[in-house]
């Protein structure tokens, strides 16, 4: 059993958005919360909380995890032309080795920020699962389904019968979804076969969508529809799937994902490096009662993985753009973070802090200047927090992070791996 004691505050992100001050927090040896309150115990583990905050761990909703490999590869770039020269190139080299080292970096680096959970789009499915069981993260694999061949297959045919595969491999660190990477990259054959497939496995699929403008461009051009106005006429659109970026949707759109009960994954970071060029109207959205969530993408155009830089972009994007200080607030950007992703994902075991639920926690280090004095403890974890603050990571009542260092992982290993790797896999183009 772990006993957290003496949290000075406890954000549970439950229904009532409830926050305990002083509080403890206790764990039972099946990684369930069995007491939030006074209550002590003798438990076997305990984290002494007195200056601590605690909180449900975040999710990133949208990465490519491997993508470590080609952190800072291919900068100052459009996104089209940082595609066809740079990354397409480099992942027709990949292969399972890679793949496993880029994850594992990646999932270090998602630990020690706090993140305990991703939703991932790549390849070579069977080394992401090695990889997270051993961190003991949990990915949401999406297989990626591209009509043109990659390192892992040559067709999209092959991609489906590998997602068949690996739908038999689920574990409680690995589940598998359906990754049509983008309307651009999947005829409409393939898309309509995922659609089949999601519906007869109840599979969720994850997908790319209007990303820029020359995506929405050449959908009117080629298809005589904007993305979303696509994807509804093919019947795509449901509670099953969710968009990554979406930043150039009409209200039109926004109302179709509503009605679908559709899900978006907004990633302000790297729409902004990417310079995608517009804003994604995600006051608009939440207005809709659309479900978004927030992610980083992939740390080759991020280039970091730390979602609290996305929270805090997230928000300020909106007021900016639209003159308005209340566009998002610091709950919302929160609840975007954390609960929203199981909204989507229908894990009803996690995404909240709550009596009966599995122990997906972490801490946060309230001895940093940047996060004192607490007047508004939410507005500090979005506004003043990064990373770097968290100090313990508790994923299914297992402590993965003690004191902001790794338990499942060598970090310095893991690193020098897949730089190493990183190194070799360029030197081959």
């Amino acid at each position: 059993m772990i006993l957290l004691k003496n949290c000075r505050f406890v954000i549970t992100q439950d229904e009532k958005r409830r926050i305990f001050k002083n509080a403890n927090v206790i764990v039972d040896d099946k990684g369930r919360i069995i007491s939030i309150g006074k209550e002590q115990d003798k438990s076997d583990y305990v984290i002494d909380c007195k200056n601590k905050v605690v909180l449900p761990s975040l999710k990133n909703m949208h990465t490519h995890l491997a993508m470590t490999l080609f952190r800072g590869y291919g900068e100052e770039m459009k996104l089209e032309e940082w595609l066809q020269t740079k990354i397409w190139p480099a992942e027709a080299k990949l292969n399972e080795n890679y793949v496993y080292h880029g994850t594992l970096l990646a999932c270090a680096e998602l630990l020690k920020n706090g993140v305990t959970a991703a939703l991932d789009m790549y390849f070579f499915g069977e080394a992401v699962k090695r990889a997270a069981e051993k961190a003991k993260f949990r990915v949401y694999f999406s297989q990626a389904i591209l009509d043109f061949p990659t390192a892992e297959f040559k067709n999209s045919e092959q991609a489906f019968v590998r997602f068949k595969k690996l739908a038999k491999q689920s574990s409680e660190y690995f589940k598998v979804l359906l990754g049509t990477h983008a309307i651009y990259t999947c005829s409409k054959e393939t898309l309509l076969k995922a659609a089949e497939l999601s519906s007869k496995y109840n599979a969720k699929i994850h997908i790319h969508v209007s990303e820029t403008r020359k995506e929405v461009y050449d959908a009117v051009k080629n298809l005589g529809k904007r993305p979303v106005e696509y994807l509804h006429s093919l019947n795509f659109l449901n509670e099953n799937v969710i968009c990554a970026h979406a930043v150039w949707l009409t209200k039109k759109e926004i109302s179709l994902l509503s009605e679908a009960k559709a899900s978006i994954a907004h990633c302000p970071v790297s729409n902004l490096k990417l310079a995608s060029g517009g804003v994604a109207y995600i006051k608009g959205m939440l207005e809709a009662r659309v479900n978004v969530c927030l992610g980083t993408d992939g740390a080759a155009s991020n280039n970091s993985l730390d979602m609290f830089q996305e929270m805090k972009i997230c928000a300020l994007l909106q007021k900016n753009h639209l003159w308005d200080a209340q566009a998002i607030k610091a709950r919302e950007a929160l609840d975007m973070a954390t609960i929203n992703a199981f909204n989507f994902l229908k894990d009803e075991e996690l995404g909240a802090i709550k009596i009966g639920r599995k122990c997906d926690l972490i801490t946060l280090d309230l001895n940093s200047a940047p996060l004192r004095p607490v007047h508004d403890i939410v507005s500090n974890l979005v506004y003043s927090c990064s990373g770097s603050f968290v100090s313990d990571v508790i994923v299914s009542g297992e402590v993965v992070v003690k004191d902001r260092t790794l338990k499942t992982l060598d970090e310095e290993k893991v690193i020098e791996k897949a730089e190493s790797k990183a190194y070799e896999l360029i030197n081959r183009l």
